[in-house]
């Protein structure tokens, strides 16, 4: 069961969040809130790290693929936050995941961030994983305080992943194609 008003659930405490928002699904009608959010946070980021303008027909690449799962905070009738996931071999991968600047802080992205574990689990990844763009420093140290570890850069980007179980591992796919498990001690 996923928290939805006003709580995350980390281990089997729950926690109250500062800013109290309304999980759901997204819909082709939040589309334009969504973008909004992901351009001002986005925009500078995009540039300095590759020198090109932010592109709305990116995000909307992501979103609208068919395998990807889009869920979206919303308060007061306003979507404030929003993230999108997908499988990546035989692990979850964060596609997308950003809050509104004024509602930064405030523990929605913790919340997304137990809602996407919650996800995997049920899924039965072993892992989550995500790329972050190596100048969004406070990105990062969000996701490390969440667990994540850096694994390797990737251009302009950091892989960053959580393992949810030790005993298993993350998936690799190598040059052979393989998708074993490999274990990472």
């Amino acid at each position: 069961m996923f928290p939805s008003e006003g709580f995350i659930v980390i281990g089997s405490m729950q926690q109250e969040v500062m800013m109290k928002a309304t999980s759901r699904e997204m819909t082709r009608k939040d589309l334009p809130q969504v973008l909004a959010i992901s351009r001002e946070n986005m925009s500078a980021i995009i540039f300095s790290s590759w020198g090109v303008e932010y592109r709305d027909e990116d995000l909307l690449h992501i979103l609208l693929e068919p395998t990807a799962h889009n869920e979206v905070l919303e308060r007061e009738g306003r979507v404030v936050a929003y993230f999108s996931i997908d499988d990546r071999n035989g692990n979850l991968f964060i596609n997308s995941i950003q809050v509104q600047k004024a509602c930064q802080g405030r523990g929605l992205g913790r919340m997304m961030m137990a809602r996407i574990e919650e996800h995997a689990r049920l899924r039965d990844s072993p892992a989550i994983e995500l790329l972050v763009q190596y100048t969004n420093r406070t990105a990062m140290e969000f996701y490390r305080r969440m667990g994540y570890r850096l694994i390797c850069r990737q251009g302009n980007n950091y892989l960053m992943r959580r393992t949810l179980d030790p005993n298993r591992g993350p998936r690799f796919v190598g040059l052979s194609g393989s998708d074993k498990p490999l274990n990472m001690q």
